[in-house]
Order: C-alpha cells, then sequence, then structure tokens
C-alpha cells in the first residue's frame, strides 16, 4: 500500500473537523436532542449531504467523540503500572487527560448528566479498580464489585460537580483532593490540608 492510500485526505479530515466543531459549538449552547444536521452542516459551511457522507445522524458525532475520548482515558490506564506506582499518579494522569481537550469534556459532562462516554468510563474504571483491590488483597468478589462501585460512583458524581460548578479550584487541584478522598477518606480530605 502506498503511502498516500494509508494518509488520510487533508480535505477529509478538514471536512470531518468542521463538523465536528460545528457540533460542539451547538451543543455548548443548545441541548443535544434539538441539535439537527441542517444546523450542523449549516455551522460547518458544507451541506447537509457532505455531512450525512460522513456521519448518519447527530448521534454518530456523538459516538465519534466518545469513542475517541474513552480509547485515550482506556489506553492511559492500561498503560499505567499499578503495581510499581503511587495510585495517586492515576489521578495526575487522570488530570492531563482532562485537561487536553477540558471543554469537549465538560460539553459531554452536561448531556443530561449521563452520556454514553461517561458510562463507558465509569465501566472500564469501576473494572480496574476492581482488579487493583483484588491484586492488594484477598476480598471476596463481592466486597471488590462494591468498593469499587463507591470508588468510580463517587469520582463521577465529583467530577460531574466540578464540570457543572464554577471551577473556582483548577482541575489538578480538585483531582489532587479527589485522589485524597479516594484514597483516604474524610480524614484524608480534610486533615490533610
Amino acid at each position: 500500500m502506498s503511502e498516500s492510500e494509508r494518509r488520510p485526505d487533508r480535505r477529509v479530515l478538514r471536512t470531518r473537523k468542521a463538523i465536528r466543531s460545528a457540533f460542539l459549538q451547538l451543543l455548548s449552547r443548545k441541548e443535544l436532542e434539538k441539535i439537527t444536521v441542517t444546523e450542523i452542516a449549516e455551522a460547518a459551511d458544507v451541506d447537509r449531504k457532505t455531512v450525512y457522507n460522513y456521519y448518519e445522524g447527530v448521534y454518530a458525532i456523538l459516538d465519534e467523540l466518545e469513542n475517541e475520548l474513552a480509547q485515550e482515558f482506556e489506553t492511559a490506564i492500561d498503560n499505567f503500572d499499578f503495581s510499581t506506582r503511587n495510585v495517586q499518579e492515576i489521578f495526575i494522569e487522570l488530570a492531563r487527560i482532562l485537561n487536553r481537550d477540558i471543554e469537549v469534556y465538560g460539553l459531554l459532562m452536561k448531556i443530561n448528566g449521563n452520556t454514553r462516554l461517561i458510562s463507558k468510563f465509569v465501566v472500564y474504571l469501576k473494572e480496574k479498580i476492581g482488579q487493583v483491590i483484588g491484586r492488594v488483597n484477598e476480598f471476596s468478589p463481592e466486597k471488590i464489585e462494591v468498593a469499587a462501585e463507591y470508588v468510580t460512583s463517587g469520582m463521577y458524581y465529583a467530577y460531574r460537580y466540578w464540570f457543572n460548578s464554577e471551577r473556582k479550584q483548577s482541575l489538578e487541584e480538585f483531582t489532587l483532593d479527589v485522589s485524597r478522598l479516594v484514597m483516604g477518606g474524610l480524614p484524608a480530605y480534610f486533615f490533610s490540608l
């Protein structure tokens, strides 16, 4: 296969980027359910037909964004060696990932608070936390599942709160607070300040 066959056409990349940017721009002003392909096409300065050449509809654009972000998150978690590194480092990595696309994550967190992206993150994180707890201690599967559910649910609602607040605290500071809560509970959170 030649290099030109492997490399995507720049026009295709530009068009996809314009469509996605238009979608995100609209999402910042409107509810997801009220966004139409016609509006996306107008904002991207392309025909409706062009949007449909790349995506089946509005939710297909959302799916693509969510899948890319979820893949990035999963790759970072998969590359993290929980057995040899300080677990707090995973929170630092989480903040780094979120900071790269903070506006996109913020918009997705505001979609009724329940995007499939968040569900994917929670399920994946719950699985990884369960694996870590299981490796460290010989707890029953039920106890591991309860602990993993507790940690991931708390993290989800904490980050959801931060994204929907005035963000008076930086993401890094907030992430440090969340890591203190997860790793040491309320005493570590309140008394380590």
